[in-house]
């Protein structure tokens, strides 16, 4: 169910995988989004879990890896040549989707961050994007909201 407003009850804790959970500090911004934090306090793999009303979210509980911030900087990329990106989401394979709003397309990435594709053109046809934003993987479902098109669009990663 999506959250159009604040005031919702929104919660969250962080679980190191075999440990005690924490609760996470979680801020309302008043028009549907909150701002989770957490600082974990060991290194490894843990779950966040964000609740609505003490009910998990949309694919809720998430993995995360907390590593050293040294380790981080040895891996840290950047891709270029994105034009207006705006939101990413990850395929189960580890590819990653980005939407690019001025060249109403959906880029695609392998896990070595390398271009493999490009997904859609302007216009409103199938895959045809007028302003792709929201994008969201479930399975092998990518979802798509258009900003100017007003159409969700929704196709496989395969």
């Amino acid at each position: 169910q999506e959250v159009d407003h604040g005031g919702e009850l929104v919660s969250c804790r962080l679980t190191p995988v075999g440990k005690i959970s924490k609760e996470c500090q979680v801020t309302d911004n008043s028009d549907g989004t909150y701002l989770v934090s957490v600082t974990p306090q060991e290194l490894g793999q843990h779950k966040l879990s964000i609740y609505i009303h003490g009910q998990d979210i949309q694919g809720s509980p998430f993995n995360l890896s907390v590593i050293l911030q040294h380790e981080l900087q040895s891996h840290v990329q950047t891709i270029t040549g994105i034009n207006h990106p705006m939101y990413i989401a990850f395929s189960d394979n580890g590819d990653m989707f980005v939407t690019s709003d001025n060249n109403n397309c959906i880029h695609v990435y392998d896990s070595n961050q390398k271009n493999k594709t490009t997904i859609g053109s302007w216009g409103s046809g199938e895959l045809q994007f007028e302003g792709p934003h929201g994008i969201t993987i479930i399975a092998d479902i990518v979802y798509v909201a258009e900003y100017r098109g007003d159409r969700i669009h929704k196709f496989t990663t395969e």
